[in-house]
């Protein structure tokens, strides 16, 4: 696999609209990081397979009107694949499921707790949902998240204070029961 770099993905990207082959590179590079996107936002595997396969053929159907700027490339592929997501809950054509607890703890403490927070997070607004699964799921830069939720810095830091002061609240209130 080629190695993407800032430099060089400008170029790949202008060979992927004339050459779908070209566009495998980009698709090879960044499905890991929408498909991981879409797992912690559906918490559904085969949810997640099908935002990642309408993201990149959206990605691939609309290259044409795509103009690099010097932001990752990535940043359109999670606005689209966020895009998705929404109109799918909006339009309630996707039910998401919760993940089996079993398969996922595994009877391991860690685990529970991990399961425990994803439930939770899956309780927080939209945005804030978000903001926390592009910054410390997919271990995005706060740069990197404003831009794609096209929001400012300010707004990014505020959203994950507050979805973090939430959880935190949600999660020791747990504890209590």
């Amino acid at each position: 696999m080629i190695e993407i770099r800032l430099e060089n993905e400008a170029e790949i990207i202008e060979k992927a609209k004339k050459d779908v082959r070209s566009f495998m590179v980009l698709y090879e590079h960044y499905l890991p990081r929408i498909y991981k996107y879409a797992y912690y936002q559906v918490m559904d595997k085969q949810e997640a397979e099908d935002v990642a396969s309408q993201t990149f053929l959206q990605a691939m159907e609309n290259l044409h009107k795509y103009h690099y700027r010097g932001i990752p490339f990535g940043h359109w592929l999670y606005r689209i694949a966020a895009s998705i997501i929404y109109h799918g809950q909006r339009d309630g054509k996707n039910e998401y499921s919760t993940a089996d607890p079993v398969q996922l703890a595994g009877g391991q403490t860690a685990a529970e707790d991990r399961l425990d927070l994803l439930m939770q997070l899956r309780t927080l607004p939209g945005m804030q949902q978000e903001v926390l699964v592009l910054r410390y799921i997919q271990d995005l830069s706060i740069r990197d998240t404003a831009q794609i939720m096209d929001r400012s810095e300010g707004a990014v830091k505020q959203l994950s204070y507050r979805a973090i002061k939430t959880l935190r609240e949600r999660m020791n209130g747990n504890e209590k029961d």
